[in-house]
């Protein structure tokens, strides 16, 4: 299926990857968070399902419980659909809480606090964690397959709408995610058992999504319309679950964006408060003066800022990483108390595809071995 550019658009190149997804699994499933990405992306299996009748159409969503109402809204369409099979896990697990150095997680959806919950359940989501031995989200996310009645089926395809153009981050992990072709085709990733997943869009600009949203006049999250009107750059435009460490910045519009919302949000999660009132302030931009260098300034905060049992879990993970641009990478993690390490992976892939493309890196000498070899 290889293409050049002036072959097909990016959108008849995506139709292609999502028939090539259906003729080669016996299953597929759209992973969906409620983004414009994968509204594009369960638009065009809904094209192909339609082609190739293969209605109706698996839809996966994990409902994180601090989510935007509008998220919520937009799902429901989605899930109440006739033409889906919906598989809403609204499940009880552990989420890493970003905004609190006291509450590091959120217990969401904890039977215990109904009366506290930020969202009530939906009556046809799935309630009970089909991994009742883990606390965490991981385990279903690594074989979600085995938790979408697939049994019996050979292959499954899982649709995923992530982007290289999203982050350089997300472009690395694109990148170096394969270590080799599916068929010929490298827009995948290896899941666990019988289970691939699938980039059907990773070529597209923020421009080909919202072209791909208004020419099929498909509805989509309203939230973004919100955040657009607030000023928010396409960019730092989140759906994920507000207290997530790559979205703590969407605490900040949410008082005004969806202000009942924030209510219920104040009443659930700790911190919700201080992160509003401080906004992006809460990230240092600049070295304090009274401390030497970046090291010192982010052993000081993982000191007196961080709980004592997750210090040397953080100190584990910085081994070897001893440079200017991950003390402040480290910081970043220390101030949004990220256990999980998610922004160390994503500096990691970002400073790995830097490094390819600096002179004298992986893709310049790659460059000079084949200009060799044609001239040979």
């Amino acid at each position: 299926m290889p293409y050049t550019h002036l072959d097909v658009n990016v959108y008849e190149a995506a139709l292609d990857r999502v028939r090539f997804v259906y003729d080669e699994c016996d299953d597929v499933i759209v992973s969906m968070s409620g983004g414009k990405d994968s509204t594009v992306v369960f638009h065009l299996a809904n094209v192909v399902a339609a082609e190739r009748g293969r209605f109706p159409i698996k839809v996966f969503w994990l409902d994180q419980e601090a989510e935007w109402a509008a998220t919520e809204a937009y799902m429901k369409s989605v899930m109440y659909s006739p033409d889906v099979t919906p598989y809403w896990f609204q499940i009880p697990f552990r989420l890493t809480n970003s905004l609190s150095f006291r509450d590091n997680f959120l217990y969401c959806w904890d039977p215990a606090e109904k009366d506290k919950w930020i969202r009530q359940q939906d009556p046809i989501s799935i309630k009970v964690n089909p991994v009742p031995a883990e606390d965490r989200f991981h385990g279903l996310m690594n074989n979600l397959a085995a938790h979408c009645d697939t049994e019996g089926k050979k292959r499954v395809g899982v649709l995923i709408g992530m982007r290289a153009d999203e982050s350089i981050s997300r472009r690395a992990t694109i990148h170096f995610s394969t270590r080799k072709a599916f068929k010929g085709q490298l827009w995948y990733r290896a899941h666990v058992a019988n289970c691939l997943g699938f980039w059907p869009i990773h070529d597209f600009a923020d421009e080909d999504v919202w072209t791909a949203i208004a020419r099929n006049n498909l509805p989509y999250n309203t939230i973004y319309d919100a955040f657009y009107k607030y000023g928010i750059s396409g960019k730092q435009m989140r759906v994920s679950a507000l207290i997530h460490e790559t979205a703590w910045h969407s605490i900040e519009p949410l008082q005004e964006v969806e202000p009942q919302m924030y209510n219920r949000y104040l009443a659930r999660v700790n911190g919700v408060n201080c992160f509003n009132q401080l906004g992006r302030e809460i990230m240092p931009s600049a070295l304090p003066p009274f401390f030497k260098d970046w090291r010192e300034y982010r052993d000081y905060l993982l000191e007196n800022l961080v709980e004592p049992k997750y210090h040397d879990l953080f100190r584990r993970r910085w081994k070897n990483q001893n440079e200017e641009r991950w003390y402040k990478v480290h910081i970043t993690e220390i101030m949004v108390n990220d256990i999980d390490g998610t922004k160390n992976h994503n500096a990691s892939n970002a400073f790995r595809l830097k490094d390819h493309a600096a002179p004298g890196g992986k893709y310049e000498r790659g460059r000079l071995r084949r200009m060799r070899e044609s001239l040979a």
